[in-house]
């Protein structure tokens, strides 16, 4: 593990081959044994064919284009089929949902990020957590899949210190779902709410036509150390043209300096992965307050009126002028009033929001700056040149052991499950297929 506080690794891996498609019916984390604290996050992202050549390496998730390759960026930018974070346990589907794998048309590869929080970035760390995954050769009725709604990690959020109650709300539009839900809608039956260690209480509002229905989901203790993808009571049914809204609120009264959206435990968040079935096109609908807004209607502002110690250079390159303007806001001096009511007059209320709104059918972008509406086509990434992968260290093939199956299995040894909690036939006889390496733990059963 990198000596840093916050590093994301990225590591491709491959299901097992089979010739007629499969379902995974649970992801179950495997976190190494007192690295609880380190191991923040893992998102498993589905992949293409096209990350054949890199299998068993892998590498900083941010590394700079030049190293990572392009085909692993735009699995990041691709489907999530699991998500899990500190506190979790894992993620069942019901017996009637799976995950498509394999085949020919499911899920072949994929790509494992994990986010290491090495707070004193100690350079000891070596780390095998992962995750494990379980499969049925037999289909069931509906497949199921994770749609990723709230904002956009990025620094447009931004929380003044010294305040008890922030709220922000992030909204995908009912074109969203028009665009991207089958014309029967789907069923959400799980849910999973994503902030940081500012997140007091994270929910999820459901608007159908201008009405206000109860809410998909709501945690209004939320607890950073205990985050778990939960069963919904009643599944939620979701249609075409219905809006989904999902609330954060922070506490910052202990907090000395700005906290920014990002990948860091220190920054923030504000997300709701939900699963549903049956798979609908949309993957991804998120939104932000503008950085246009940002810039013209709290940056400016701001500097002209005193607030900002440190400024972005404007004779500096874009990467540069990035981490300017990153460190810029992380310094604003909200002591004075004028600092304060100029964040949340014009900034923090701007009713502009741009939105992402993905469907991996479709292929597109969906954004909007207040009545402006954009359509843009997303290109397939290019192959790329002159890639130095970094080594996965200490990759092996070794046996897996599954307390959870009632059954050690070697190989492909078959046995009798214990398949209750799993929602499987109990008739269904169980093989595990295992690697461990730095995807460290994918352990797969049908």
């Amino acid at each position: 593990v990198p000596a840093k506080p916050t590093t994301y690794w990225c590591s491709p891996f491959k299901l097992p081959v089979l010739q007629n498609e499969a379902h995974i019916i649970r992801f179950e984390p495997v976190v190494q044994e007192n690295h609880e604290e380190l191991v923040h996050h893992i998102l498993v992202y589905e992949c293409s064919d096209k990350l054949e050549p890199f299998l068993n390496v892998s590498w900083d998730c941010d590394s700079p284009p030049d190293n990572l390759p392009i085909e692993i960026r735009a699995c990041r930018a691709s489907v999530i089929l699991t998500a899990w974070a500190v506190g979790g346990t894992g993620l069942s589907f019901p017996s009637n949902v799976g995950l498509p794998m394999s085949g020919g048309t499911g899920t072949q590869y994929g790509v494992m990020e994990t986010h290491y929080n090495n707070e004193k970035s100690s350079p000891t760390y070596v780390d095998s957590s992962g995750m494990r995954v379980y499969y049925t050769p037999t289909k069931r009725q509906y497949d199921g899949a994770i749609i990723e709604f709230g904002n956009i990690v990025s620094f447009n959020l931004l929380l003044p210190p010294g305040l008890k109650d922030i709220e922000m709300q992030n909204t995908c539009p009912g074109a969203c779902l028009s665009a991207g839900l089958p014309p029967g809608g789907v069923n959400v039956f799980a849910s999973m709410l994503h902030s940081h260690t500012a997140g007091t209480a994270v929910w999820v509002e459901h608007i159908r036509s201008g009405t206000k229905l109860p809410n998909i989901d709501e945690n209004f203790n939320y607890d950073f150390n205990f985050q778990d993808v939960i069963l919904l009571r009643n599944e939620v049914k979701l249609l075409p043209g219905d809006e989904v809204q999902v609330f954060c609120r922070y506490d910052t009264s202990d907090r000395k300096e700005v906290t920014l959206g990002g990948e860091g435990t220190s920054d923030e968040m504000c997300l709701a992965f939900l699963v549903v079935y049956p798979k609908p096109t949309l993957t991804v609908c998120l939104s932000q307050i503008p950085h246009d807004v940002l810039i013209y209607h709290y940056y400016i502002p701001a500097l002209i009126n005193g607030y900002l110690i440190n400024y972005v250079n404007d004779s500096a390159d874009d990467a540069t002028k990035g981490v300017q303007l990153y460190y810029s806001l992380k310094g604003i001096d909200f002591s004075s009033q004028g600092s304060r009511d100029l964040w949340s007059g014009t900034y923090w209320s701007s009713k502009y929001r741009d939105y992402v709104c993905r469907a991996s059918g479709h292929r597109h972008i969906l954004g909007g700056v207040g009545n402006r509406t954009l359509l843009t086509e997303i290109k397939d990434p290019e192959d790329p040149t002159g890639v130095t992968p970094e080594p996965c260290v200490g990759f092996t093939e070794e046996p897996a052991t599954t307390q959870a199956l009632g059954a050690t299995t070697v190989g492909t040894t078959e046995e009798p499950a214990t398949t209750q909690a799993l929602g499987a036939t109990a008739d269904g006889g169980v093989s595990i297929w295992s690697f461990i390496g730095c995807i460290v733990a994918i352990v797969i059963m049908t």
